[in-house]
Parts: C-alpha cells; sequence; structure tokens
C-alpha cells in the first residue's frame, strides 16, 4: 500500500510540473490543430519510473507493475495521438517499438502484468529511446513551422 502511494504521488507531481521550456516535450501546441499535446504532461512521471526500475528502488511486483503498465500505456498512446496530430508519419518504426514496449509488460489491459526481471534493463532501454524518437519527431516538426 505505500508503494502505491508513493507511486500515486510521484504521478501526481509529475502531472504539476513541466519540463524547461524550449524542449520538443514541452511543446504546448501542435503546429496544424492548437491543441495541447497529451504526451509531454505525462512523459517526466514515466522518466521518473523508469530511473526507479533501472536504480532498483521501485519494486517490480504484480501491482507496481500494473500502475507502471497503464501509465506505459497512457504514454504510448498519447505519443501516438500528438504525432498523428502533428501530421508526422509512422514509417513504422515508432509502431514498432510501441508495440514492442507494450510487449515487453504482457499485452493489454485484461492480462496481468509481468515482466521478465532479466529483461528488464532492454525494456527500459527500449521506452527511453521511444521517448527520444516521440520527441525528436515534435522538434523536427516544430523546425517545419
Amino acid at each position: 500500500m505505500r508503494q502505491a502511494l508513493l507511486l500515486l504521488t510521484a504521478l501526481i507531481c509529475a502531472g504539476c510540473t513541466r519540463e524547461k521550456a524550449g524542449s520538443a516535450s514541452a511543446a504546448a501546441n501542435t503546429s496544424d490543430s492548437g491543441s495541447e499535446l497529451e504526451a509531454p504532461r505525462l512523459i517526466p512521471a514515466i522518466q521518473n519510473q523508469l530511473n526507479l526500475m533501472a536504480s532498483g528502488v521501485q519494486p517490480t511486483d504484480p501491482e507496481n507493475l500494473t500502475a507502471y503498465r497503464n501509465l506505459a500505456g497512457d504514454v504510448v498512446n498519447s505519443m501516438a495521438a500528438d504525432l498523428q496530430r502533428a501530421g508526422l508519419a509512422d514509417s513504422g518504426d515508432f509502431r514498432a517499438l510501441r508495440d514492442s514496449v507494450m510487449d515487453d509488460l504482457g499485452g493489454g489491459p485484461a492480462t496481468e502484468s509481468e515482466l521478465d526481471r532479466s529483461k528488464l534493463n532492454e525494456h527500459i532501454a527500449r521506452m527511453r529511446r521511444l521517448i527520444s524518437m516521440y520527441q525528436q519527431a515534435m522538434r523536427s516538426a516544430g523546425d517545419r513551422q
């Protein structure tokens, strides 16, 4: 219970903060619709979780993994929606990496969260690569304005 409370507090704090101005993930608008991007407000929370898991501080028990998987799913879906709103075509690389990231966590929302501890570092690297790919694409979209 204490771990779930800690996770919830981290998520709320991350949702209330913003990254430094000028970074692609802190951009407020897409170039075509003027609607607010979804992923930038979630990225700090997922990065925090990745850092905790990488350092071994965040336990990878089923309860924490379920919370992490839900957050990861929200981030991944938000990044995909932002890219689509920005009119950025997916060459297939983003979709393939997105699918790998979610497959690492055991599939869809109805399944129990699993993450092979021996593959934890691979998952963390994939998720970080996916975030970087998103941020780079959004930066390039901003440069085209």
